[in-house]
């Protein structure tokens, strides 16, 4: 049998190092001192081990390594992924291109036809809202390029995901709502609705019917809102005689939209109406009153998913394929902070 190449990981792990400081010793990246970029290179040698473009240990140039991130948006959410990618990559001495796909599905092939021209090294992909089809990325692997989906899953392709459970984060704060005694409550969406059992408005129907709250779907408003979207549509809402008593928005820009509108109607919150974002952000916090969200591990996400692509990049991508899922958590604020109501339920 053909003996296994040497991989990065057999170094860190003879070392008693992290992959990342292996690789920024072979790279002779500065933050690395004298006798550990030594140490390195010297087992590295004594193991043949080759960096990825095939250049013998210690050789390598103090170029980076370039890692392509697709995201669909620079939302707050996504920024924060990013941050903790370009952690991770400048720790292993990488460079982060950033590739926004506006969620449109040809953005996201051409430019994936582009970088497969490039000596990209890696793909950290976040797919389109419209992406139906994998084919695309079929031909990231086909090209030996290592591939890792961050924060949307891909049943199609065989590559390590990494995700947030939205569905558990709705079903946290619908309950949360409920709990607090509001029963009119109205989901206002930021996108197509999802079908994934992972996603928001899936959890937030699931509490729902557990609450056995009746016309739950009838509460379900999904649409392509920003914030002026959603003042507007709040404040038709809130004009209707069955209104609203309470409102999830499915993300920070919306919950500030809901927010202008609730006020300028004169309407109290808690008292009157309840406010709960989906995904956190200082300015929630910074409100008057302050507006409960239901936080998402971003930071963390980008890191462990760039850390993979890294393994993978240095093992090969014949590394077995794996889910990491991650839970939301609840802040809550003043705006739920309404004294809990019976209303025979």
């Amino acid at each position: 049998m053909k003996p296994k190449k040497p991989t990065l990981k057999q170094i860190a792990t003879q070392l008693g190092l992290s992959i990342s400081t292996v690789s920024r010793a072979l790279r002779g990246m500065p933050e690395i001192n004298f006798e550990t970029r030594q140490a390195v290179i010297s087992l590295s040698k004594n193991l043949d081990y080759k960096s990825p473009s095939g250049t013998p240990s210690g050789l390598e140039t103090e170029n980076s390594l370039v890692i392509a991130s697709f995201i669909p948006c620079f939302d707050a959410h996504h920024v924060q992924m990013l941050k903790g990618m370009n952690e991770s990559t400048l720790n292993a001495g990488f460079t982060l291109s950033v590739i926004e796909t506006g969620d449109s599905f040809g953005r996201e092939v051409a430019a994936i036809q582009r970088l497969l021209k490039t000596k990209v090294d890696g793909f950290l992909i976040s797919k389109a809202n419209e992406t139906t089809t994998a084919d695309h990325f079929q031909n990231i692997l086909k090209l030996n390029k290592p591939l890792v989906f961050f924060d949307s899953k891909c049943a199609d392709i065989q590559a390590p995901q990494y995700f947030i459970d939205y569905s558990k984060g709705a079903v946290l704060g619908t309950e949360l709502l409920i709990e607090k005694g509001y029963r009119k409550i109205c989901f206002l969406g930021a996108k197509a609705s999802h079908s994934s059992v992972f996603s928001a408005e899936y959890g937030h129907l699931k509490a729902l019917k557990e609450a056995n709250l009746s016309e739950y779907e009838k509460k379900i408003i999904m649409g392509d809102f920003d914030q002026n979207h959603a003042y507007e549509k709040t404040t038709e809402l809130l004009k209707q005689a069955e209104r609203p008593d309470a409102f999830f928005a499915a993300n920070e820009e919306v919950a500030i939209g809901v927010f202008r509108a609730v006020t300028d109607l004169g309407y109290n919150i808690p008292k009157d109406i309840g406010i709960l974002s989906y995904f956190d952000a200082p300015f929630l916090a910074a409100s008057a009153p302050s507006i409960s969200a239901v936080s998402v591990p971003s930071y963390e996400l980008g890191k462990q998913a760039v850390n993979a692509l890294i393994e993978e990049i240095h093992l090969g991508i014949n590394s077995k394929p794996k889910e990491v899922i991650f839970e939301p958590n609840l802040e809550i604020r003043e705006s739920t902070n309404h004294q809990r109501r019976f209303f025979g339920i």
